[in-house]
């Protein structure tokens, strides 16, 4: 016979008990992740409702959000999630491992804002500001060859030798001419002495010892006159003389700056390796940002409650056989994400989360594909096995449409690249504070054109480096890099400083051309400002000199007729009484 009592009583304790579990166990198992979670991110964490089966055991989480711990980030989330879905390892569970044999993410969001801050410690959004633009290696490149040629030209043109030899030439004749002028007006004054003393001669034969001195007076300034006349007279030729000298001068200077080759601008032979290298640096800086960011919720994404026991010690009998206690094998992602202002669809998978990493048999393995405005190949490897402390990130753009790009980028001058295909491949390893990796791209069918401040739009160095890139349609890059974040190597291996190495001469070469022209153009202009002024000048003054000489040569001419007058009389009388005295003394 059934004892129906006895066999109804213990169906509906077992009902009771699979109902507490099925309706109990959401809201701990809710508590339990949330728990575990804040404890080790440090930030807020949400979940919309939790869902737990038994039959096969199962757990399903809803409108999960974690808020991002790092500084700056108080209004993101690290990643938002509309559905987690875990299939539990029945036979794991039993020896008190929490394993998920597989996993499903699906509506996965990373970075996206949210309305409240998410740390538990109030923290103000910080304000972007933009860095300013410093001159990079194109800027630096035309900059050089405008103000470093202009430099050493204004050096060039202080030390023309027709500079020198004019102001030469003006200083001798200021001097010339300033003793020419002195002895004009000390003959002027001494004409007039003898003027003077000529109206005190009245009686010759009673003044014949003063009538001698002043004949001798005058014609001392007679001979003076006729000298500063000759030297005036001179003059001319002397000055068409130094004329020619400059003129001579001139040519040296031309000569020279043909032989002008300016120092410093040779040593760009490097700019298109510099160029792309900066380039790859900030392509792998924008790669460590993300990079970091993986490494953090990597630490986080899965984490164990805390627990401390109350009484016993641990004895681990497992030795180097122990196995994490929280694992799950596989898990499918799927979502979205933004990077750099674009969307993406993220699909993967994802093995081995824990974090126990250190008990893993095979390290965590994520591979991922991001589809937007280009598609995007991850694949991370995160080892902590044996101590080790190694991420390995693979990066793979797939050969599309290259979008455009900007080398150099300055408030200056820059490179633009436009159309083509693109594909790139970068790698990076970490192991503790040192990295090393590699960046590989290639672009075909591209156009590039130089994108300069108005100041440079007419030097013969831009036009010449267009040309030259005028005829490039590839670009191919090799560069491997090691150290650290703060003070990294980079050995490059491109086409294009081959390309800029002919080019940046071409440009020196034209651009030198241009400056020895202009020096030339200068030259002459200076010569033949010079000349204007010395002949201007020299004309002034040789006709204020004439001037003066005219005058003294007016006041002789005028004492010479005087003294005439009154020589001759005193002759004949001399002469008559030096006859009669010869007579009385016969």
């Amino acid at each position: 016979m059934i004892r129906w009592r006895y066999l109804l009583t213990r169906l509906l304790v077992v009902a009771v008990i699979l109902m507490l579990l099925r309706f109990g166990m959401a809201p701990v198992a809710s508590y339990v992740t949330v728990a575990g979670l804040q404890t080790a991110t440090g930030a807020k964490v949400d979940i919309g409702k939790t869902d737990v089966g038994l039959f096969p055991p199962r757990v399903r989480y809803e409108q999960v959000r974690v808020a991002d711990p790092r500084n700056g980030k108080a209004f993101r989330d690290a990643f938002r999630a509309d559905e987690i879905e875990l299939s539990i390892d029945g036979e794991a569970l039993l020896r008190r491992r929490w394993v998920a044999r597989e996993g499903r993410i699906t509506g996965l969001q990373i970075g996206t804002r949210r309305e409240q801050t998410g740390q538990f410690e109030d923290e103000d959004e910080p304000i972007y500001t933009p860095s300013s633009k410093s001159s990079g290696a194109l800027g630096k490149l035309l900059g050089g060859m405008t103000g470093q040629l202009q430099r050493q030209a204004e050096q060039a043109v202080a030390d023309l030798e027709t500079v020198r030899r004019s102001e030469e030439i003006k200083t001798r004749w200021e001097s010339d001419y300033r003793q020419l002028v002195s002895r004009a007006k000390v003959l002027e004054n001494q004409v007039r002495e003898i003027r003077d003393s000529a109206r005190e001669i009245d009686n010759p034969l009673r003044d014949w010892q003063t009538l001698d001195r002043t004949l001798a007076t005058a014609n001392e300034a007679r001979a003076e006159l006729k000298s500063v006349r000759n030297a005036i007279d001179a003059m001319p030729q002397r000055f068409r003389s130094d004329l020619a000298s400059l003129e001579q001068a001139k040519q040296r200077d031309l000569e020279r700056i043909d032989q002008y080759v300016p120092g410093d601008l040779g040593d760009s032979k490097n700019f298109g390796v510099d160029l792309i290298s900066e380039a790859v640096r900030e392509k792998i800086a924008g790669i460590r940002s993300y990079w970091e960011g993986g490494r953090a919720l990597a630490g986080y994404t899965v984490v164990a409650p805390e627990s401390q026991r109350s009484r016993g010690i641990d004895v681990d009998l497992l030795a180097g056989k122990r196995q994490p206690d929280i694992l799950i094998r596989r898990c499918e992602v799927s979502g979205m994400m933004r990077a750099d202002g674009n969307a993406y669809a993220l699909s993967g998978v994802v093995e081995n989360m824990t974090p126990q990493p250190e008990y893993l048999a095979e390290p965590l393995h994520a591979r991922l594909e991001l589809d937007g405005p280009q598609l995007v190949r991850v694949d991370y490897v995160r080892d902590r096995r044996s101590g080790n402390d190694v991420d390995l990130l693979t990066l793979h753009w797939p050969q599309s449409d290259a979008p455009a790009m900007s080398l150099g980028r300055d408030s200056d001058a820059s490179l633009a690249v436009r159309g083509g295909k693109r594909e790139v491949w970068v790698q990076l390893r970490s192991e503790g504070q040192q990295i090393q990796g590699r960046f590989v791209s290639k672009l075909t069918g591209v156009r590039m054109a130089m994108q300069v401040d108005s100041k440079y739009a007419s030097l013969p160095a831009l036009q010449s480096i267009e040309q030259s890139l005028a005829a490039v349609d590839t670009i191919e890059i090799d560069a491997g890099f090691n150290g650290t974040w703060e003070l990294m190597k980079m050995d490059m291996n491109t086409n294009l400083g081959q390309v800029f190495q002919g080019a940046t001469e071409q440009a020196v070469a034209s651009q030198l051309a241009a400056s020895k022209q202009a020096l030339s153009e200068k030259v002459d202009r200076i010569c033949q400002n010079q000349q204007l002024q010395l002949r201007e000048w020299f004309n002034q003054q040789e006709g204020q000199a004439r001037q003066l000489v005219a005058k003294a040569d007016q006041l002789v001419e005028q004492l010479g007729e005087k003294m005439l007058g009154q020589v001759d009389p005193a002759e004949v009388t001399l002469g008559r009484m030096q006859q009669i005295f010869k007579g009385k003394l016969r």
